[in-house]
């Protein structure tokens, strides 16, 4: 029967007999094989250089370092944190055993270091995207108290909050997966199956009671921030829009500010539309789960898709960890022009940053006025 807990150690209740006709079921799908061998290495790899590429950029070439840009730093951390750990688990999981539902852990505890960690990941880079929504609001809407409290000091103070809010939804989460499950398998008596595992194992609830109370929890912050950005970008965009409607505004300013509105815009969009497309899948299958589970009744999502709701998931939300880069980097014109200098030589690269332009806005009568100009100007 393979390597793992002989039969006779588990309960009746523990034993599952697998028949001829269900073995399929419980064995990798061409699907799996697919995306934990070759979807998931590339979009690890593709989210290791360009998060990278990102931090070095912004380490080498010290006019990029805006109090947004060091969110922004903090976000490809979080990102890169969940996506490694992510799909290491999903290769780890394909490669130790051929049935699918095994979980590559040997204990509780890495159970509940690994989904910690993991999901300390996941909660901080939705606290750190709202914060980058929120400066920007603070900025726009009310400029002169964002002049009065925004520093380095407080950028940093509001960077290891969000850690601590990821750390501390994290940690609710863990009796989700507090108890290390072995179930025994049966499988059909034919030689075919003799090398067959005859057990797995995978991370549970201490009490099925959990399941009932921890999706919720699992899908608040996600909704929360929802309405957050959306609001906050409502508002951004109407005063960027009352702004190129002010008659105090010189033609060239309203031309400058007619640029940054339409770029904000842009990035705005962006980056709304990739975060949340991406998380909606698991959210919806989430709630799904959850309520199908309240109702006693069969999850739709789940007869019809079967397995492949996992990657539908996951999948999407791996590629917002590897794309946000490129969203909230490649789209900054400053990011741009010095990614090149950055990865040249020393020499070079510190002469060239010496020699940047700093590009500042036209001097305005109002201080709110030239406070949203040199704040939208360090944040794209």
């Amino acid at each position: 029967m393979g390597a793992g807990i002989i039969s006779g150690e588990c309960s009746e209740q523990d034993t599952v007999n697998i028949s001829q006709e269900a073995v399929s079921s419980w064995l990798h799908t061409p699907m799996d094989v697919s995306i934990s061998t070759i979807v998931v290495p590339i979009i690890w790899c593709l989210g290791i250089i360009t998060n990278l590429t990102f931090l070095f950029v912004i380490v080498r070439v010290r006019k990029l370092r805006s109090d947004t840009n060091i969110y922004l730093a903090h976000l490809s951390l979080a990102d890169l944190l969940y996506l490694s750990l992510g799909s290491a688990y999903d290769i780890r999981r394909y490669t130790a055993s051929v049935v699918a539902r095994h979980g590559p852990f040997v204990n509780s505890a890495e159970c509940v270091s690994f989904f910690t960690v993991i999901n300390t990941g996941y909660f901080a880079s939705v606290a750190l995207i709202t914060m980058v929504s929120f400066e920007r609001f603070l900025a726009l809407c009310h400029p002169m108290k964002h002049l009065k409290i925004r520093g380095r000091g407080r950028t940093h103070r509001m960077i290891a909050i969000c850690w601590l809010v990821g750390l501390l939804f994290s940690a609710s989460t863990v009796p989700r997966v507090l108890a290390l499950n072995v179930v025994c398998l049966q499988w059909p008596d034919a030689d075919a199956f003799v090398e067959y595992p005859s057990s797995y194992a995978y991370c549970g609830p201490v009490s099925p009671r959990v399941n009932y109370f921890i999706p919720p929890l699992l899908n608040l912050p996600w909704i929360m921030a929802m309405v957050a950005n959306v609001f906050m970008y409502v508002r951004i965009l109407q005063m960027l829009n009352k702004r190129t409607s002010n008659q105090n505004i010189t033609v060239n300013t309203d031309h400058d500010a007619t640029h940054i509105r339409n770029h904000v815009a842009k990035m705005l969009v962006a980056n709304g539309t990739v975060f949340f497309l991406c998380q909606a899948p698991y959210r919806i299958f989430s709630l799904s789960g959850w309520i199908c589970l309240l109702a006693q009744i069969p999850d739709p999502f789940r007869a019809a898709l079967g397995s492949g709701t996992i990657w539908i998931s996951s999948v999407p939300q791996n590629i917002n960890a590897m794309i946000n880069p490129l969203i909230y980097g490649a789209v900054n014109p400053a990011y741009r022009s010095t990614i090149r200098v950055a990865f040249k030589c020393k020499g070079q690269a510190r002469r060239q940053n010496a020699s940047l332009p700093v590009v500042r806005g036209p001097e305005q009568n109002k201080a709110t006025s030239l406070a949203m100009d040199e704040d939208i100007e360090t944040r794209l």
